[in-house]
């Protein structure tokens, strides 16, 4: 059919329809261009100025059943320990997707520990509590040669990796090779055979307190929190 076969009244009706959908397309236009880009913050930002003993820096898991003392090391996996860092001390920036707002203040305050296997490992970081939730931004697994000596032991602390959400498709999953972002795993068990698929932050002490929080989380016996993430030298 030609263009002058086609009915004066399709054409008004289309020439209508157009402008009716503008403002709508025109709206959408405006939320794409106002979605934050966000990215981990860099390593020299985040880790400035802290103090360093054998090269490690100290870290305080608060929790709502005591204190968990650790020790991160940013020679083995600078980026995830940045990123960690970086979170706790409120200096990176994240996207709280409960408000839509962009901001620095500290990722790990009131987090829930929503996922434990007694005498395995325990879970927290979410800024959701349910495992779904992200800083806005994923990183990718960095690893190193001693991974899977130090996963072996137990107090391994550790970048979760991903897990696709139970009974229902990721419209986005993550690439291979990519961590969440914000939510961490203390292991209290072997773990050596997640080596090359974990960035590895460091070790922590207080083992008896943190297989005691995995009972406790694993039997819903009560709600577990890290109260908040201490770093050593950073304001708080």
């Amino acid at each position: 059919m030609t263009l002058a076969a086609v009915p004066a009244s399709w054409l008004l009706a289309s020439v209508a329809l157009a402008f009716a959908l503008a403002p709508g397309l025109a709206s959408c236009a405006k939320f794409e261009a106002k979605k934050p880009k966000l990215s981990p913050p860099e390593v020299s930002v985040a880790l400035a100025g802290l103090p360093r003993v054998g090269g490690r820096i100290a870290a305080t898991l608060e929790t709502s059943e005591g204190a968990i003392h650790c020790e991160l090391d940013p020679d083995a996996a600078p980026r995830a320990v940045a990123l960690f860092v970086g979170l706790a001390a409120g200096r990176a920036t994240w996207l709280d997707t409960r408000s839509g707002d962009v901001t620095t203040r500290p990722m790990y305050q009131a987090t829930k520990i929503f996922r434990a296997v007694p005498d395995a490992f325990w879970q927290s970081g979410c800024p959701l509590g349910n495992g779904t939730g992200s800083p806005g931004y994923r990183i990718a697994v960095e690893a190193s040669a001693n991974d899977k000596l130090r996963l072996a032991q137990p107090g391994a602390l550790l970048l979760a990796r991903y897990h696709a959400p139970p009974n229902r498709i990721d419209p986005h999953p993550p690439p291979p090779g990519e961590v969440i972002g914000s939510q961490f795993v203390l292991g209290l068990g072997n773990m050596s055979h997640l080596a090359g698929q974990v960035s590895v932050l460091g070790s922590c002490g207080d083992l008896e307190r943190a297989r005691a929080i995995a009972v406790l989380v694993a039997a819903h016996a009560r709600e577990v929190r890290v109260e908040r993430v201490v770093i050593a030298g950073a304001a708080p």
